[in-house]
């Protein structure tokens, strides 16, 4: 699918946030290609304690001061300058919350080191409350309910994918700031355990928060013995569109920054059932790269100029396209960051 000059102007254009990235160290033609303004890195590795992850965040810092066209999202207006000055931004993401300890007083620091977007669990439960993939979801624990509490105080969004629902709908009640899922689709529409109900996406909306439908293929996928398209990416993020608006959705694609990097998977029998995302898609659609699943004719941040290509010819006005590329995030990151709060 080829790029038109309104696409590509109008990409150029907008700021573009792909929050849920993994793996970005260094710069690329891929990088380069993706046309993206920021982009949210997976730094602690899921289940990981303090010591494991100093080594994560150290790295994820040298990339950054290692690359001139690369620098710290640690304020929205940090963004807003990356976009001026042609550079990436990266947003020190989490998709779990284990590394923080049980005393909350680490925000502080992992702040200061550029924490801006906290997981509250991964798959499995952790000491905040429960992953989408336990079978059991007793909810969000007093510990839970703490660390959301502080991760407001202090500037910190929380983004509540992957987390399982009963636990999910209680930090709904509990957080007083809009929130987001980074990378979680509508299990209306794909009745995956990774995405999530209709109930939990108003829930978002209702914070006045943000869900970004994801190109990865497991969560777009209907079953077929083949890959998934933007076609199929489509039909998730136009539900949730009409289920809670435009104001209230964003992009991303779950995706490598580069290529190669992501440790290959193995297969552990004790790892809690990852099968039941996965498993079927792996078999039957047949991914070519399984720690890189993207769409057919989508590779993920490169190809992100598609994607803007994809909502002009489905008839999305500019306005609005703006919205789902980079601008409905802004003002979650201006309603919760607080730069200022150190200072």
């Amino acid at each position: 699918m080829p790029v038109t000059e309104r696409a590509a102007r109008l990409h150029a254009d907008a700021i573009v946030i792909d929050p849920c990235v993994q793996y970005l160290l260094r710069r690329t033609d891929r990088t380069d290609r993706s046309g993206l303004t920021a982009v949210g890195l997976t730094i602690p590795r899921p289940g990981g304690d303090m010591v494991d992850t100093w080594s994560y965040v150290r790295d994820f810092v040298d990339v950054i001061v290692s690359e001139p066209t690369f620098c710290l999202a640690d304020s929205p207006q940090a963004i807003r300058d990356a976009h001026v000055q042609g550079k990436l931004a990266h947003i020190f993401l989490s998709q779990d919350t284990s590394f923080v300890g049980s005393n909350l007083k680490n925000l502080l620091v992992w702040k200061q080191l550029g924490l801006r977007i906290l997981q509250l669990t991964y798959n499995e439960q952790n000491m905040a409350g429960a992953g989408c993939l336990e079978w059991n979801d007793a909810g969000l624990t007093q510990y839970g309910r703490i660390l959301i509490r502080e991760m407001e105080r202090i500037g910190i969004t929380l983004d509540l994918t992957h987390v399982g629902e009963k636990s999910f709908m209680d930090a709904c009640r509990v957080a007083q700031k809009p929130f987001i899922t980074s990378h979680s689709n509508p299990k209306s529409v794909i009745d995956n355990p990774r995405n999530i109900t209709d109930d939990q996406i108003r829930a978002v909306a209702a914070s006045g928060g943000v869900v970004c439908i994801t190109t990865w293929a497991p969560l777009i996928w209907n079953g077929t013995p083949c890959m998934p398209t933007l076609d199929d990416y489509m039909r998730c993020l136009h539900y949730a569109l009409d289920l809670i608006g435009i104001d209230h959705v964003g992009v991303s694609t779950d995706s490598m920054g580069t290529m190669g990097a992501y440790p290959p998977h193995v297969h552990n029998p004790d790892a809690l059932p990852y099968e039941r995302v996965t498993g079927d898609f792996d078999r039957i659609a047949q991914p070519p790269d399984n720690n890189n699943r993207q769409p057919a004719g989508f590779n993920g941040i490169e190809d992100f100029p598609l994607l803007t290509q994809k909502l002009i010819d489905t008839g999305f006005g500019d306005d609005d396209i703006r919205k789902l590329l980079g601008k409905n995030l802004m003002r979650v990151f201006d309603a919760t960051w607080k730069p200022e709060f150190f200072r």
